[in-house]
């Protein structure tokens, strides 16, 4: 199996519905980038967060593809149903409790959010074994996948995934493998927003 990971484009800042913040201008610019390499990647299947950003980001890269998306709970970020803080904005208190490793202002742990999103991951292997598949969710979702990969489970973060980003893992015979991270297509300066 070929998995392929994106994030969703950047969202709009200071939303006016804070809890689910669409793509902005320029994370739009970010996905019509980006979906050349999904293209050439021979995606057979879409899977995405249910959440504006990523349902977005899927509806912009499943069109051309002329694929239907599978919208799936399990890939929400860990901060779903909470106000959205822009990651940009790390220096908000709330990111602090995230870099030091802790998700409890968002009313889970590291541990539960690693165990939601390995069982997705898994779950979708074994659904779509020996397809191509794009799932496109959180970068929150994406570090903790890769740290999983990387053995080192305790952690929620290996790298700041770029928004559109691509990030390719390999499954044989039960064993996964890191391809590569943070394929970020270049964005022509003329059209952002």
């Amino acid at each position: 199996m070929h998995l392929v990971l994106m994030r969703h484009g950047e969202p709009v800042r200071d939303a006016a519905d804070a809890l689910d913040p669409a793509l902005s201008g320029r994370g739009a610019d970010q996905v019509s980038a980006a979906v050349p390499y999904v293209l050439a990647a021979g995606i057979e299947v879409i899977y995405s967060s249910p959440q504006m950003r990523a349902r977005q980001t899927a509806e912009m890269v499943a069109e051309p593809l002329g694929l239907p998306i599978v919208f799936d709970d399990a890939l929400v970020e860990f901060d779903h149903g909470a106000p959205y803080v822009h990651y940009d904005d790390a220096q908000a208190d709330v990111w602090r409790h995230y870099l030091a490793g802790d998700l409890t202002p968002w009313g889970t742990t590291a541990a539960q959010f690693h165990d939601r999103v390995s069982l997705v991951m898994n779950r979708i292997a074994t659904e779509q074994a020996g397809r191509r598949v794009l799932v496109v969710c959180h970068g929150g979702v994406i570090n903790v996948w890769t740290c999983q990969l990387f053995g080192v489970p305790d952690r929620l973060r290996v790298m700041e995934p770029g928004y559109a980003s691509l990030h390719r893992y390999e499954r044989e015979d039960d064993v996964w493998s890191v391809r590569s991270l943070n394929e970020v297509a270049p964005v022509r300066v003329s059209t952002l927003k």
